[in-house]
């Protein structure tokens, strides 16, 4: 059976330079007015809800074709930090020299943004949403506590999907069916619980683990979940990420297959390489025509700063992680 879908390597890429563009456009505060480009590059704002579809379609993949199992719990967790902490922590290490750097630019908000000691020890465990008056050193880094939530969570929980006894199954969907409704905080992966059964759901039907019947109804009950804690336009992404990934599985081309293979270093790097060059021009660059270009500008440097930190820093930790094995 087939367990490699290159439109979701372009999904990834995309959705990656949707969410730049975002932040470039949107959120440089005064710099681009608003209007019809405006209006309808800040509909990407929610685009980074497709990396949870992708990452509730992905992580079960690996699992199942691993056979992961309980005894396994302390390889998955440790072949996750492989792969997505040695790029975090540089990351961490690159926005603290940009907050530190500021303060020296001509120009910049009279603001101290660098981190306390407390901060930096929450963020080596994603533990910033649970203290009050706790920033993160990149904005960007909630998706990745989220991420990590779900991942403990799926060694938990996931033997129980991959269970033949339907009472397990039916233990496990209950159990991300109902975390919306015990702690609803868009910050956890607990506000987005039933958001990832939609990608799980799909994933154990396309391996043949649940029957149809058993896949429309945990569907339905997700999406209903789903709509009762967030916007329509949520739900609608994750179904037309669901319905890209079941009718164009081969689809991909030089353009995606590059900014997918980039993606992660590009999402870590973007607030800080991009933005603060944008940051800067900005203040400089005000004519019409010249905006575009100034845009431009920090787009190009991120994706190269991406390439390069994906050469250097995450490649290696993806064939650290690769090396990994489930033990019989």
């Amino acid at each position: 059976m087939k367990t490699n879908f290159p439109i979701i390597h372009s999904l990834r890429g995309l959705t990656a330079i949707g969410i730049c563009l975002y932040h470039y456009i949107c959120c440089t505060v005064g710099y681009i007015e608003g209007g019809v480009i405006f209006d309808s590059v800040h509909l990407l704002s929610n685009t980074v809800q497709i990396f949870f579809i992708i990452s509730g379609m992905v992580i079960p993949i690996s699992m199942i074709i691993g056979n992961y199992q309980y005894k396994h719990f302390f390889t998955f967790l440790w072949k996750r930090t492989l792969r997505i902490e040695p790029p975090y922590i540089v990351s961490m290490v690159v926005g603290m020299l940009y907050l530190w750097v500021r303060n020296f630019v001509p120009g910049s908000a009279p603001v101290d943004l660098f981190p306390t000691g407390k901060e930096i020890l929450l963020h080596l465990g994603y533990l910033i949403p649970f203290f009050e008056n706790q920033r993160w050193i990149n904005p960007g880094y909630w998706t990745l506590a989220i991420e990590f939530q779900y991942y403990l969570s799926l060694a938990l929980i996931f033997p129980l999907a991959m269970s033949s006894r339907w009472v397990l199954r039916f233990v496990f969907y209950s159990i991300l069916l109902a975390i919306p409704f015990l702690y609803n905080n868009n910050d956890c992966f607990t506000g987005w619980g039933a958001y990832f059964l939609l990608g799980l759901i799909y994933i154990l039907f396309y391996f043949k683990r649940v029957a149809l019947k058993e896949y429309i109804l945990i569907s339905v009950l997700a999406s209903i979940a789903t709509l009762m804690h967030h916007h329509w336009a949520i739900l609608a992404i994750a179904w037309g990420t669901i319905l890209l990934v079941y009718f164009f599985q081969d689809w991909e081309n030089k353009f995606t297959h590059f900014f997918g293979n980039i993606s992660y270093s590009f999402y870590l790097l973007h607030s800080v390489v991009g933005a603060s060059i944008i940051n800067f021009l900005s203040h400089r660059f005000t004519i019409w025509w010249e905006k575009p270009i100034v845009i431009a500008i920090g787009f190009l440097a991120s994706t190269v700063a991406a390439h390069f930190y994906f050469q250097w820093i995450e490649k290696p930790s993806m064939g650290w992680s690769k090396k990994i094995k489930y033990n019989k």
